[in-house]
């Protein structure tokens, strides 16, 4: 436990920030998975909308979505 009080402060902001990190990346790769599960043009928008944001907010790097948006757009869309 830290003894002074900025640190301790610290320390909760990194504990909500990890928090809200780690669902918004979980949110990311589900979304990631359907669209290639269910590769419908819906899909890949929401995903790819999820990773502009992402990028945004500075979760991830701009090379990397970069990478998993060009990997999702190369995907064949399933016609019924």
């Amino acid at each position: 436990m830290a003894n002074i009080k900025s640190k301790e402060k610290r320390r909760k902001q990194d504990d909500k920030k990890y928090l809200r990190n780690k669902s918004q990346k979980s949110k990311i790769k589900t979304a990631i998975k359907k669209a290639k599960q269910y590769p419908t043009a819906e899909n890949k928008n929401y995903a790819v909308k999820l990773i502009d944001q992402a990028v945004t907010s500075g979760l991830f790097h701009k090379n990397k979505a970069a990478r998993l948006v060009s990997s999702i757009q190369s995907l064949n869309e399933i016609t019924k």
